[in-house]
């Protein structure tokens, strides 16, 4: 029988932060739609049709942690493999940031209806 490791969480994950100026960062990354150059690249086996997602270049800039190179290995001939390497952006953990964004923006529109409604009782 193999005995499972129970992990706490507070042993696990250290060096806790809250996301810096999140909106911030958010400003200057650039959503876009493409699609992947399957003519080309046919043996990588991207998905057709339109993507929507961010360029690494682009996200490398504000969060650099979120960019990664990976590789895919394809077969090139009889008896070959080839390896083909490019950036990819781990877009699942800019949920957290989003959700701080969303935060520190709630947070603004407290404060000025808090305003509007301090003037409109003058």
């Amino acid at each position: 029988a193999v005995k499972a490791q129970k992990i706490e969480e507070q042993d696990l994950k250290i060096n806790i932060n809250k996301i810096a100026d999140p909106a911030a960062h958010l400003q200057n990354l650039q959503p876009v739609a493409f699609q992947y150059n399957t003519a080309q690249f046919k043996h990588l086996k991207f998905p057709a049709g339109t993507q929507y997602g961010f360029l690494a270049s682009n996200v490398k800039a504000e969060f650099p942690e979120l960019v990664y190179e990976t590789s895919q290995m394809y077969t090139s001939g009889k008896n070959n493999t080839k390896t083909a390497k490019y950036q990819k952006v781990e877009t699942e953990s800019l949920i957290p940031v989003l959700v701080a964004a969303i935060q520190e923006q709630q947070a603004q529109i407290e404060q000025l209806k808090k305003e509007v409604e301090q003037l409109k009782s003058k």
